[in-house]
């Protein structure tokens, strides 16, 4: 005859065990139960939020203040389609408010809107927020890094010019490096302007010849004969021995 286990002397899991162990058999035919609730990117948003998502994929009418609700939870084509609202009033004093929800559908991997983000950044006059210009510039660098040609290029414009963002030249370097042909005539600007300095320093003309290393190796056909004759002339420069000057 079994004798009863104390229920202090039982492991943790004795109670579970013994539930498993007296339930009815699972049979495998039977259908399984549907799970509660919509799955996937927006399962995790409210009821409304989540109709309200459907009705903008099929096109309709979301109001402008759901439609923001529904930006602000991270839905990058919500946060585009609200910041084109807020563009398409033109008013300057809400280009800071457009910009930070184009920045938000970036940072959703909506790449389409870098361009309208580089529309905004690319005024001269306009006043934005810092904290939106930091997260725009995240934004736009994690794009680049991605391999997206029109963020390269925004960032170098916007590094060259040095606004908004400042010139911030070791980014503008990299940047340069990885770009593509825009980066090669870039590069070769920059290095005409160093060069055609009377009073250009050494790191200046250090600087010069790595701009035209980059135009040899990005730029079109005809920039890449000119920047690599350039480099040569440089180089002959360098190690020609200086003449005495006899007195």
């Amino acid at each position: 005859m079994a004798t009863a286990v104390p229920a202090a002397a039982r492991p943790p899991h004795f109670a579970k065990w013994l539930e498993q162990r007296n339930a009815p058999p699972v049979d495998p035919n039977a259908p399984k139960a549907k799970k509660s609730g919509k799955q996937g990117a927006a399962s995790h948003l409210p009821p409304e939020l989540q109709e309200a998502r459907e009705r903008m994929f099929a096109g309709k009418s979301v109001e402008y203040g759901t439609l923001q609700r529904l930006a602000d939870s991270g839905d990058g084509v919500a946060a585009f389609r609200l910041a084109e609202r807020i563009s398409a009033k033109q008013k300057p004093e809400l280009a800071t408010h457009a910009l930070h929800y184009f920045t938000l559908a970036v940072t959703d991997n909506r790449g389409y809107a870098v361009r309208n983000m580089l529309r905004i950044l690319e005024q001269p006059d306009l006043q934005l927020s810092p904290s939106h210009l930091a997260a725009a510039e995240a934004a736009l660098t994690r794009q680049a890094a991605k391999g997206n040609a029109l963020a390269v290029d925004g960032l170098l414009g916007l590094y060259t010019k040095g606004h908004p963002f400042g010139s911030k030249p070791e980014r503008f370097e990299k940047l340069l490096a990885a770009g593509g042909a825009a980066s090669g005539q870039i590069a070769y600007g920059m290095a005409i302007t160093l060069l055609s300095d009377p009073d250009a320093s050494a790191e200046d003309r250090e600087k010069a010849g790595r701009y035209l290393a980059i135009a040899r190796d990005k730029g079109s056909l005809g920039m890449q004969a000119a920047a690599h004759n350039l480099l040569a002339q440089m180089q002959t420069l360098q190690t020609q021995p200086q003449a005495e000057v006899q007195q």
